[in-house]
């Protein structure tokens, strides 16, 4: 069964009666040119044409032919990262491409794989069928050549009838899914407010994740894609799945993404953790305490221990009703249970949506080669919309796939900060010092509505001076919606910043040092390190570690950033960042984030006016500093260069150009704040004013602790930004993850 022109004539003559080769071949088919039996079945489902359906032939020789599908291209200019197009321009090939729209419909109490865009439920799907030609064979020729035989994308028999170089391909709006594997170290490290909300504030916590321990989402995403069915060579069949343009106007809904659990009941392995960490003693421990309270058998300290627990739950007016604290406690352990969940979906949520709004028009999500048995297999799978039983049977058949952004997404992908880092379109690893801006549009319509978004991360790994160091600036700027026009107050921003360690054996003051990056940023207090140096000393048992301090800003807090870079002391803020980003020694003025912001904050400022040259920075700090009694004999070393020591004027040394790139900062908050009904494209400057900062690991340090100033100003205050610690034992697979309640 196939579908079939009717009245060649009149279709003939709208087309040129001249090769096509340089032939410009875009034409709309008349009124009942094409035909189908009403109600042709495949499966459960129903395909018609009716008269209002729209029906086009297009023509292809050469690259300045577009094809909308994305079907027939040019090959990319980089094939290890770029797959080429189902067709390849290239020797004497040419194309005619035959286009119309089919009507679907379902048997009752079947779920409709496809996604209805009109009010009334009306489901269309487009279907194509690609002719190859030799470029000198007349347009009306191959018309009358292709009439009679054109395929149907919907029957797998029409799979039999692809000859070498021809496709067939259809397009719908529906659901794409994944299947994601994430550590659960990495849920730990986003959204914890659902958490740590349930303590009082400025309360420490500290989540340990166990060797191993996973857990798995399947999520989807509701987008307009083709299925595209070609012959590269005889007995080959190459299927594709594609992201589109949708070829309806008014999509204007944001993109839906959600996420479930494969396995629900892997929350349950990690509520005893979680609880622990709430706690902040063993569960056990506290089921005892709870046991004796109401048995009245507590002595003095226990009674003590377990004040500081309800205290820490805001229970503390419950100890003398032991009924009502039982049942707050019954009612925290399902409250706690529920959040996890919801924090585990969450994060594959965010994560794929992510990655998807920087997902390029065209992209291929899906593309393997194989035989004409194992197409038919796949062919009703794909065409009913089962993309993850298509998945599941490539997988069986060992199908070689050249590209999967819809394969499972393993764990060791170390999905941190926004990216879920799914296959090829991941961005961890790379140093773009210019944001990319990618637009998606809802329809082929000029001046169609547009979603915007941007690639943009820097990824660094240490120098000589700290070679075992990485960091990372992400900055996330995309819209969920489509918008007619636009501006930079319709995008949603974040920053997630990273200061990571490899794994290593670390010296004591190596490990201070790692811990003070974490107080830097907020992720502990001071008055906790000599506790969390205790956790980390017991959980590594001498063995390496590797360590990464975390700070993400949302949308809201991030804006408050950038409203508070007018502020007129904002130098003297970054001074104090500066002083607080210096590096951990273990003498008074340098041991302590607030101590050597309230002595070297000063120096900072001054430095800032003046830009001193090393070694005039080292003789001012030995002149000022000898005054401080918190410094002492330190002064003198203060006034050193190059004594191996990463004193003031080292620093300044060995991270040139602070001075601006503190203005380059200024700058692009700046750029944000003033240009909110502007166009988004000025994020591009923004960004790159912005990320000069971020190439020295000082610098980024000092964005973190400077941001952290200005987010506080806000009205959000700091509660809604992340700040996590994060200790991983390798040889264990172990994981701690500490963080602090904020109000």
């Amino acid at each position: 069964m196939s579908w079939k022109l009717v009245l060649l004539d009149e279709v003939s003559k709208v087309l040129p009666d001249a090769p096509l080769k340089g032939s410009d071949i875009r034409v709309e088919l008349p009124t009942a040119s094409y035909a189908l039996p009403a109600g042709e079945k495949l499966g459960p489902l129903t395909f018609a044409f009716d008269v209002s359906a729209r029906g086009f032939i297009e023509g292809y020789d050469a690259p300045a032919d577009v094809d909308a599908a994305g079907v027939v291209g040019e090959a990319p200019g980089d094939a290890t990262t770029q797959l080429a197009p189902a067709l390849v321009y290239g020797g004497d090939q040419a194309w005619l491409k035959y286009g119309v729209e089919a009507r679907v419909k379902a048997d009752v109490g079947f779920p409709l794989p496809y996604v209805a865009l009109a009010a009334n439920g009306d489901v269309r799907v487009l279907l194509a069928d690609y002719h190859r030609h030799t470029q000198d064979t007349k347009a009306r020729d191959a018309l009358k050549k292709n009439a009679p035989e054109l395929r149907l994308p919907l029957l797998t028999s029409s799979l039999d009838k692809l000859g070498v170089g021809d496709a067939i391909a259809f397009q719908a709006r529906g659901e794409l899914s994944v299947t994601a594997t994430l550590d659960w170290t990495d849920v730990y490290t986003s959204n914890l407010q659902t958490l740590t909300k349930l303590l009082s504030a400025s309360t420490m916590v500290a989540f340990e994740a166990k060797a191993g321990a996973t857990v798995s989402a399947r999520v989807k995403v509701v987008d307009d894609y083709a299925v595209v069915f070609s012959r590269p060579a005889a007995g080959q069949v190459r299927v594709q799945v594609k992201k589109v343009v949708a070829r309806e106007a008014g999509v204007t809904a944001s993109l839906h993404v959600e996420a479930s659990l494969t396995d629900p009941a892997a929350v349950v392995s990690q509520v005893e953790h979680v609880l622990e960490g709430l706690l902040s003693v063993p569960l056990s421990e506290f089921d005892s305490l709870m046991t004796k309270l109401e048995a009245h058998k507590l002595s003095e300290n226990e009674t003590k221990v377990l004040r500081i627990i309800l205290d820490r739950l805001g229970f503390g007016e419950l100890e003398a009703n032991t009924t009502a604290l039982r049942t707050q406690w019954e009612k925290l352990r399902t409250d706690v249970r529920t959040r996890v969940q919801a924090l585990a979906e969450s994060k594959f949520e965010a994560g794929f949506r992510y990655e998807y709004l920087r997902l390029r028009e065209q992209t291929t999500l899906l593309s393997t080669v194989c035989t004409d048995a194992q197409a038919r297999v796949l062919h009703p799978l794909l065409v009913s919309g089962r993309m993850d039983s298509a998945m599941q049977r490539m997988q069986a058949e060992g199908m070689a796939l050249e590209q999967c952004l819809l394969k499972e997404v393993n764990k060791e992908s170390k999905a941190w900060g926004f990216a879920l880092k799914l296959g090829k379109w991941a961005l961890g690893g790379s140093d773009t010092r210019e944001l990319t801006q990618v637009v998606q549009r809802n329809s082929l319509e000029k001046e169609s509505p547009q979603r915007v978004s941007f690639l943009g991360v820097r990824s660094y790994k240490g120098t000589l001076l700290t070679p075992y160091m990485h960091w990372t600036a992400d900055f996330k700027a995309d819209m969920a919606e489509f918008r007619k026009s636009p501006t930079v107050a319709d995008l949603d921003l974040g920053l997630y910043l990273l200061l990571a360690h490899d794994a290593r054996k670390l010296s004591d003051h190596d490990l201070r040092q790692a811990v003070d990056e974490a107080i830097v940023w907020g992720a502990l207090d001071d008055a906790e390190e000599e506790e969390v140096l205790k956790r980390i000393r017991d959980a590594s048992g001498g063995k390496e570690i590797e360590t990464r301090v975390e700070l993400k800003l949302d949308n809201r807090t991030l804006r408050d950033v950038i409203t508070h870079a007018a502020d007129p002391d904002a130098h003297s803020a970054f001074a104090r960042a500066l002083a607080r980003a210096l590096p951990w020694y273990g003498v008074p003025c340098r041991d302590r984030p607030a101590v050597r912001e309230s002595v070297y904050a000063p120096l900072w400022k001054a430095y800032l006016e003046h830009d001193w040259p090393a070694a005039m920075a080292a003789n001012m700090a030995a002149a000022t500093l000898k005054k401080n009694p918190l410094v002492g004999h330190f002064a003198y070393v203060e006034g050193l260069l190059s004594n191996g020591m990463l004193t003031f004027a080292e620093v300044i040394q060995k991270n040139p150009g602070t001075v601006s790139k503190w203005h380059d900062l200024r700058a692009g908050l700046l750029d944000l704040r003033n240009n909110e009904q502007r166009s988004p494209s000025v994020l591009k400057g923004a960004f790159k004013a912005l990320s000069q900062s971020w190439a020295q690991s000082f610098h980024l340090k000092t964005t973190g602790a400077f941001f952290l100033e200005l987010a506080s100003r806000g009205g959000n205050g700091l509660a809604t930004v992340e700040r996590t610690f994060t200790v991983t034992v390798p040889a264990t697979g172990a994981s701690i993850v500490f963080t602090k309640s904020r109000a």
